[in-house]
């Protein structure tokens, strides 16, 4: 360009300068977009990992809070039922032990809840009082007839139309196999199995020929699935109504669930079986339930429907505990 005559003059800079400063910038900005990337990468990351350690710990400390809420129902429940055992023989729904499960107990802990249950085990039917044993009350006088009554009433009990159970040929298969599961000898029932047939099996064991020792063993006596035992469908699982516990063969009436109640006497039915449920929570009849003889005192009970006295109590020997901390979404249960 130039100005009047004096010829002064501004030079154009190099095509190669130019090109130059423009990566120069393209450079920085590439160094600059790398640079931001990997910062949010490692900030996402530290965010992820200590986010990561946060839920950890919390879980640890509210898994802790949650199991110390847990232990303190069950050293609840442990205390009402020895004072309870202090104050009468008897056992029944109108004791204090039976009350636990309206209690909320949300004023003893700071943080989180406590739900609390005690079942009395004695109310169900013992499995192991199916064969009779050394020792077994069940056993003694009269031990072979009380012995086939029991597994009268499993009978019963299966029949009942509650479980998943086709027909009264697969029920007394049922009961055969448990008999051959408990007795100690390893002759077959009519329709039971010994370890003949377990040896047989794709993953084959032995029968155990004794005492069942813990409920989830059923599952290994032919013919008792895990929706029979615990329940499918819309029906009940036989593990509410069984117990593993004691082998004296009793009831206590008091306590016991109404299906194992309705199962003592193929006569008694639904409607009976209701007044006899009123009767026993009716505080005006405590005293009365002392005596496992109380049931004929029921309104209406007819006079031909007689239990069977060798396998009725008032006491019970046998409770579970089930303790259940919760906090906000997370629980902890102990039982």
């Amino acid at each position: 360009m130039r100005f009047g005559g004096a010829g002064v003059s501004e030079e154009k800079p190099e095509e190669g300068t130019r090109t130059l400063w423009r990566d120069q910038k393209g450079m920085a900005l590439l160094i600059t977009i790398m640079t931001v990337s990997l910062l949010v990468a490692v900030t996402i990351q530290y965010h992820k990992t200590t986010w990561q350690q946060f839920l950890v710990s919390n879980n640890y400390r509210v898994g802790t809070q949650l199991k110390a809420i847990a232990d303190s129902g069950v050293n609840i429940a442990l205390a009402v039922l020895q004072s309870d055992g202090e104050e009468n023989e008897d056992d029944s729904f109108l004791d204090s032990w039976a009350a636990l499960q309206q209690e909320s107990f949300d004023g003893f802990f700071s943080a989180g809840t406590l739900r609390l249950k005690v079942v009395d085990l004695s109310g169900r039917l013992q499995i192991n009082s199916l064969v009779q044993s050394a020792g077994n009350n069940a056993g003694g006088a009269g031990g072979t007839n009380t012995q086939d009554e029991i597994r009268a009433i499993l009978l019963r009990l299966l029949l009942s139309g509650f479980f998943q159970i086709e027909d009264e040929g697969e029920a007394q298969s049922i009961v055969d196999a448990l008999v051959d599961w408990i007795d100690i000898n390893e002759e077959e029932s009519d329709l039971g199995a010994e370890s003949s047939y377990y040896q047989s099996l794709a993953k084959s064991y032995s029968c155990r020929n004794g005492p069942v020792r813990f409920i989830e063993e059923l599952l290994l006596v032919r013919g008792i699935s895990p929706e029979l035992l615990f329940g499918a469908a819309g029906k009940r699982g036989l593990a509410d109504y069984v117990t593993v516990i004691g082998n004296d063969g009793k009831v206590n009436l008091n306590t016991a669930p109404l299906l194992v109640v309705k199962s003592l006497d193929a006569l008694i039915g639904d409607d009976l079986l209701d007044a006899f449920d009123e009767y026993r929570r009716d505080k005006a009849n405590e005293e009365s339930l002392a005596t496992s003889a109380w049931y004929k005192e029921v309104d209406g009970w007819p006079g031909d429907i007689v239990l069977n006295e060798k396998l009725l109590t008032s006491r019970s020997a046998y409770f579970q505990i089930i303790a259940m901390g919760r906090f906000d979404t997370q629980s902890r249960r102990v039982v």
